[in-house]
């Protein structure tokens, strides 16, 4: 029970955080949480990628495939943000 509402708690401060920075006078700011978030989502493509033998090829690269779009859901959800609020400023 106390970490789902630990990772509830996370998220809403990591959201918050991204609303904050794209708030902010220098609009490139915003980008950072996003870029992260992709940078992450590469790192776990590549351990999944180390640490996994599946029997061929095509297995491997569905395997890469999946990670890859689920570890980039919260890229997703924070570049809305971002294009969200600077959609409002132009």
């Amino acid at each position: 029970m106390y970490r789902i509402a630990a990772v509830i708690v996370l998220f809403v401060l990591l959201f918050s955080l991204q609303v904050f920075l794209c708030r902010r006078e220098n609009r490139k700011i915003g980008l950072v949480l996003p870029a992260l978030s992709f940078l992450c989502s590469i790192l776990a493509v590549a351990g999944v990628h180390l640490y996994s033998e599946p029997p061929n090829l095509i297995s491997m690269i569905f395997l890469w495939i999946q990670v890859f779009v689920a570890a980039n859901i919260l890229t997703v959800i924070l570049g809305g943000i971002y294009i969200l609020y600077h959609g409002r400023r132009t």
